[in-house]
């Protein structure tokens, strides 16, 4: 009985013991053993003590990242813009948008100019074929766009394949755009395609500029008028290309 009592003492001390060392890491860190053992010393370094430089480690990966989707984008506006220029059998210089006008935004200023033959009036378009805006003043190697939602466009369009529907397109302060002018016996309805009339011998003509949105007009009028909104967000451009000839 005694002996059995002493026993039971003995692994209950060994038992403490145990548990003291394993706590106290200046005796004799245990822990270390099975820690060692069951996680690599690297990885629990790494996860408790994390490099300072993982946050900017982060934001490099981010910003990497997003220049490559700028790329893409880029490349594929390329290659839709060539297509267009072999469907269309324009020529076509390309640009990159440098800034926006400080005072008015629906000015764009682009990376080309004299020396890549640029002349104001040129019609400026996106990878679609959609015209956004004109030529309003070159530099040697920079430009100005009038975007068409700047009040002081004009350009002659027609509607849809129908020659024979014809009107002026002016901007809107930078909302929209404004059809007028469309005599009142031709028939003009919402989601009508607008396009670029032949009046303008720099402007092609059945470039796309966006659609109807809604029809006004009154029978003491002699001419109707449709608000035209934008196939694309003028605010996203980013690669542009001008129609020279």
């Amino acid at each position: 009985m005694l002996k059995s009592n002493l026993k039971t003492f003995l692994l209950f001390l060994i038992i403490i013991i145990f548990f003291i060392l394993l706590k106290n890491s200046d005796l004799f860190d245990i822990g270390i053993i099975f820690r060692g053992w069951l996680i690599p010393q690297k990885s629990i370094n790494t996860l408790f003590n994390p490099p300072d430089n993982l946050t900017e480690e982060y934001q490099n990966l981010l910003a990497e990242n997003s220049r490559l989707q700028t790329l893409t984008a880029e490349n594929q506006q390329l290659k839709e813009l060539l297509d267009l220029k072999k469907d269309k059998n324009y020529t076509l210089q390309v640009a990159h948008i440098l800034s926006r006008d400080s005072i008015n935004n629906n000015i764009l200023i682009i990376d080309v100019g004299r020396n890549q033959n640029i002349e104001e009036g040129q019609a400026v378009v996106i990878n679609n074929g959609i015209i956004v805006g004109k030529i309003i003043d070159v530099n040697v190697d920079s430009a100005k766009v009038r975007l068409l939602t700047d009040r002081l466009t004009k350009l002659a369009v027609r509607i849809g394949d129908e020659q024979n529907i014809s009107g002026l397109l002016t901007g809107a302060l930078g909302l929209g755009m404004d059809l007028d002018y469309v005599p009142q016996n031709q028939d003009i309805k919402e989601n009508d395609l607008v396009v670029t009339a032949d009046i303008d011998v720099k402007i092609p003509a059945g470039l796309v500029v966006g659609q109807i949105e809604k029809v006004e007009f009154s029978e003491e009028e002699v001419f109707k008028k449709a608000v035209v909104s934008p196939l694309v967000d003028y605010s996203s451009l980013v690669l542009v290309a001008v129609i020279t000839s």
